[in-house]
Parts: C-alpha cells; structure tokens; sequence
C-alpha cells in the first residue's frame, strides 16, 4: 500500500475511529499543516464515519459526540501507516478478494528527539482479507515477517 505522507485528519484519525477531542491530534503529538484543508472523500464513507462517532455503527454506541468535518479536513503529516490501511479498506471491492495487502512507510511525530526519539520513523501495515483465513494463519505471517526481518 502506497499513499501521501501528508493526508487529511479524516484518513489519519477519523477513519481509524481516533474521537476528534483524543489527545494524539494535538500540537504536541501531531504535526498540522497550517492553512490548509483537505477535501473529504465520498459522501457514503464520511457519512458512514460521521455515524461511527457519532452514535455507533454494528452494535457500537459510537463516541456520542457531534463530529465536525472542519475537524477530518485539518491537514497533518501522517502519523502511521494504518491510514493507508484505511483507504485500501475504504476502496476494496469484492471482486478483488482474497489479498494480501503491506505498506512499508514514512511516519512523523512531535515528540522531542533525543538519542531515542525522532520526529520521523517508518512503519509498517498488513491486512489479509480471505475468508478462509485463521489466527494460526496470522501467527505464520508474523513468524514469517520477523524471520525476514
């Protein structure tokens, strides 16, 4: 999975179910790309992202809060590589299953560097999506992930 290294709140943190008052999207954690807005995607996933907030989807109660769409379009350097997990979910068909999906990419976080800190890093982000995948199958990927590293 490949995508920007800057990206809207929405793919960082809104679509990942990160609440819009959560302490990682402030200043000190997170670096904001000053006057600029993003445009947001389709209107059926931010409505469905709206919803997940707001008061839950699939059994869930949501964050009970009003989610602002000012918030999802604040523009960040991207702080993980899961927003690109999220986009690949957003867009997946069925008719592209199974896969197998990995990123390897460039992260940046406020944080005071210091001999074991940075402000920037890399990190990585699989999915499988195959119906007849198991835990057992997701403790070889791993093994074989950490083998190769």
């Amino acid at each position: 999975m490949t995508g920007p290294l800057v990206d809207s709140s929405f793919w960082v943190f809104d679509a990942l179910f990160t609440p819009q008052d959560h302490p990682a999207r402030e200043m000190q954690d997170t670096f904001f790309i000053k006057d600029v807005l993003s445009k947001l995607p389709d209107k059926k996933i931010v409505d469905s992202v709206k919803q997940s907030h707001e008061s839950g989807l699939a059994g869930s109660k949501g964050w009970q809060y009003s989610w602002k769409p000012e918030a999802a379009q604040k523009v960040v350097l991207r702080t993980h590589t899961t927003s690109l997990s999220a986009r690949t979910l957003a867009n997946l068909k069925p008719a592209d299953l199974p896969k197998k999906f990995f990123s390897l990419g460039k992260v940046f976080r406020n944080e005071s560097v210091d001999w074991k800190h940075g402000f920037e890093f890399y990190q990585t982000d699989c999915i499988v999506v195959d119906e007849n995948t198991s835990f057992r199958n997701l403790l070889g990927y791993l093994k074989e992930f950490y083998k190769k590293m």
